[in-house]
């Protein structure tokens, strides 16, 4: 499902955090959002789901006004995990909370198929043996892919992800990635995701957006995109950009005494 953002403003109270942003995320993507802390990146995605009302602009899902939808239409068609979501003291199972993501698809109770597809996606995750445990049970990385999960449950046409690597391991950060990547793939699943690390999105994104100051400041293939230039411009850090397997990963400078 594609995914176009024209002249999006949006903000908190009298701050404008997105300022005019214009954007086309095609159908089927794995699109990283990136940039420095402040630059609107979580605003954008609140802003698509929804959460945030913006003060003028449109949001359009294959040319559907997103903003326009009923909340239960809406959520059928997005699904969005926020940054560090918390359990609580939640005493519910990974299986219950991975069957709360079929509550927009539910007209009163469970259905065998609503299960079917909660076991699928644990599968999927590879959270099969964790089904029974509590969230309090967990780890922060175990539950991160929890409610990644369930946001797989609602069968979404667009995922929104708000640094969905956090609290993971590098294993499970990249296990995470790989399969995330593979059920975009598999299912035509347009995913936007935010990410701090430059090699992640090097090695899983289709599409990399750069944000700064409120706009747009690039958008492209991360290959072409992410280099000396760009991720001074953004982070304010030097970066080489050295060759392995016919691909430029990210290395960083360390700051020398004084570097600003």
């Amino acid at each position: 499902m594609m995914l176009q953002i024209e002249d999006l403003c949006c903000g908190y109270r009298q701050k404008r955090v997105l300022d005019g942003v214009r954007l086309e995320i095609p159908s089927g993507c794995f699109c990283a959002l990136m940039g420095a802390n402040g630059a609107g990146k979580t605003t954008l995605l609140k802003s698509i789901n929804g959460i945030l009302r913006p003060q003028s602009g449109r949001i359009l899902a294959d040319g559907c006004d997103v903003l326009a939808m009923p909340p239960r239409q809406r959520a059928r068609l997005i699904g969005y995990v926020p940054q560090n979501a918390q359990a609580g003291d939640s005493g519910l199972s990974v299986m219950e909370t991975v069957l709360s993501g079929r509550v927009p698809h539910m007209r009163g109770r469970l259905r065998n198929e609503d299960r079917e597809i909660a076991a699928r996606v644990l599968e999927e995750m590879a959270l099969e043996p964790l089904a029974m445990r509590t969230l309090r049970q967990l780890s922060g990385g175990e539950r991160q892919r929890v409610f990644i999960a369930r946001a797989m449950a609602q069968q979404p046409r667009i995922l929104l992800l708000d640094e969905p690597t956090n609290n993971l391991d590098m294993h499970f950060r990249q296990d995470v990635m790989e399969r995330m990547r593979r059920m975009s793939a598999r299912q035509g699943l347009t995913v936007v995701t935010i990410l701090h690390d430059l090699n992640l999105a090097i090695a899983y994104a289709d599409q990399t957006v750069l944000l700064r100051d409120g706009g747009v400041y690039a958008s492209g293939r991360p290959e072409a995109l992410l280099n000396e230039e760009s991720t001074r411009e953004i982070f304010h850090v030097r970066m080489d950009f050295a060759p392995h397997n016919g691909v430029r990963y990210a290395v960083p400078h360390r700051r020398e005494e004084g570097e600003v």
